[in-house]
């Protein structure tokens, strides 16, 4: 079983307001990450809140994800990933690390992650973009005591750099892993990327 841990604690001091709930088309942006993840092949699901957490709870509609809040969100994104994988599955044999403020992603995407760990073994696979590294990444549950370790407002990037030969890259053709939102202009950037798919499937 392929689990997923949601980062979605931050404050999200560039936006100005929070991005957990900012609405794209009338769903909040939480929401449309956990639906992308409903729509694939992962197992099961761990949200982690933390700033806004109770505003955040109100006004996204989760369905069957465990949802966790990190009280010690201000010392970085590593508590966040430390407490999320905590709360994963024995039962899990790798994690996707996936960006709550990554709404763009296509289920597909995931589900090549997926495939691409159960056919290859690679102990981290990671989607590229014309060549371009993005997210979400996938952990063996190997490394996963590797990114326990991590501290401070640091991501797994040292785990995937200090593990390079275990790494393997997949072609997706997805702009989405390369779309996080983090200022009013990402948004922007964002949404032309959603007209351009409902275009190319007009």
């Amino acid at each position: 079983m392929i689990a997923a841990v949601v980062l979605a604690a931050g404050v999200s001091s560039r936006m100005g307001k929070p991005k957990q709930i900012l609405p794209l088309n009338g769903v909040p942006m939480l929401q449309r990450v956990l639906e992308i993840l409903r729509k694939s092949n992962v197992g099961s699901v761990v949200v982690v809140l933390g700033a806004n957490a109770a505003e955040v709870r109100k006004r996204v509609k989760f369905a069957g994800e465990s949802v966790v809040v990190n009280p010690r969100f201000t010392e970085g994104i590593s508590s966040s990933l430390r407490l999320g994988l905590q709360h994963v599955g024995r039962g899990a044999g790798a994690v996707i690390i996936v960006l709550g403020d990554q709404p763009f992603v296509l289920p597909a995407t995931i589900d090549t992650l997926v495939e691409t760990y159960e056919r290859s073994g690679a102990r981290i696979v990671i989607p590229t973009h014309q060549g371009v590294r993005g997210n979400p990444v996938l952990f063996d549950r190997s490394v996963v005591p590797q990114i326990a370790k991590i501290r401070g407002d640091r991501g797994a990037k040292s785990v995937v750099q200090n593990n390079a030969a275990d790494v393997l890259e997949v072609e997706v053709p997805d702009k989405g892993v390369l779309t996080d939102i983090d200022t009013p202009s990402d948004l922007d950037r964002g949404m032309e990327v959603r007209r351009t798919r409902i275009r190319a499937r007009a």
